[in-house]
């Protein structure tokens, strides 16, 4: 009597396995779908700096004054044949794909405001219509565009699979499982693409770097840009953790495909683990 007792206890008491693979698929799909979205929408996927010697060289070959402030964090350029042309900045700046912002706390951006610092606004929206700004080279603009409409693609498929998901394994619909997984394979590959085409952009800025023609931008300058021009080859652009959360997105978002994918073939073949949904 007492062996009859035991037996039904530890029966009820296991878990079925095929309830640690869905836990397991669930965490990956919340952990990759907040890295994408994070990639995405944070500014750090490129950082501007200025490069102190060569920009003290270029300053001394085309007889620009430089005066460096807040710790040699920005400078102030003065040509020195035109008095009047002031109030031009060389500055730090982080971007991402929809925006470049300066990387410059509001306390000194109020101290350099004291000294003809522009009252511009601290970001630059590339979705932004804004016909005064100084238009980019045409493969930039292409290569900027790409990367939105990509990484717009990527955010969208991510809220689709999320729906579909949450519907498959609510209702116990293996196609809405399956397709969930698919739909994780997709916004895999669109993270990917805009992740290449940043790569592409960056690498043709550093490939002319000597050649300022090629990379006209005004990204790191506030104020008249004509003064800066000759200085713009001093530039530095260089990728931040952004870009490297988006490849581990891109990573997890594959990995979770595979699992939704291989779950549906659970669902299909084990009877049992849809009764315990």
């Amino acid at each position: 009597m007492e062996a009859q007792t035991e037996t039904p206890q530890g029966e009820c008491g296991a878990v079925h396995p095929s309830v640690f693979y869905l836990l397991a698929t669930l965490l990956l799909t919340s952990c990759s779908t907040a890295m994408l979205c994070a990639a995405l929408m944070t500014e750090h996927w490129e950082h501007v700096t200025w490069e102190k010697s060569a920009l003290t060289t270029l300053a001394n070959a085309s007889n620009t004054a430089l005066q460096w402030l807040l710790d040699e964090k920005v400078v102030h350029i003065e040509d020195v044949n035109n008095k009047k042309s002031k109030g031009t900045f060389l500055v730090p700046m982080n971007g991402g794909i929809w925006t470049m912002c300066l990387s410059l706390e509001e306390e000194e951006v109020s101290i350099l405001s004291r000294i003809g610092f522009p009252t511009e606004p601290l970001c630059t929206h590339y979705l932004a219509d804004n016909d005064n700004e100084e238009r980019r080279a045409d493969w930039q603009h292409r290569m900027q565009n790409l990367s939105i409409s990509c990484a717009l693609v990527c955010l969208i498929v991510l809220g689709s699979a999320a729906l579909v998901g949450a519907f498959g394994v609510c209702k116990h619909q293996i196609s809405a499982v399956l397709v969930t997984g698919v739909l994780y394979l997709l916004a895999g590959l669109f993270a990917m693409f805009t992740l290449m085409i940043i790569h592409f952009k960056r690498v043709q800025r550093v490939s002319n770097r000597d050649s300022p023609l090629v990379d006209d931008t005004a990204d790191g300058v506030v104020g008249p840009h004509g003064p800066a021009y000759a200085l713009l080859s001093a530039r530095e652009f260089t990728t931040s953790w952004s870009l490297e959360l988006g490849w581990g997105g891109v990573v997890l978002a594959t990995t979770t495909s595979l699992f939704w994918i291989l779950l549906s073939k659970i669902m299909r073949y084990n009877p049992l683990f849809s009764m315990l949904l």
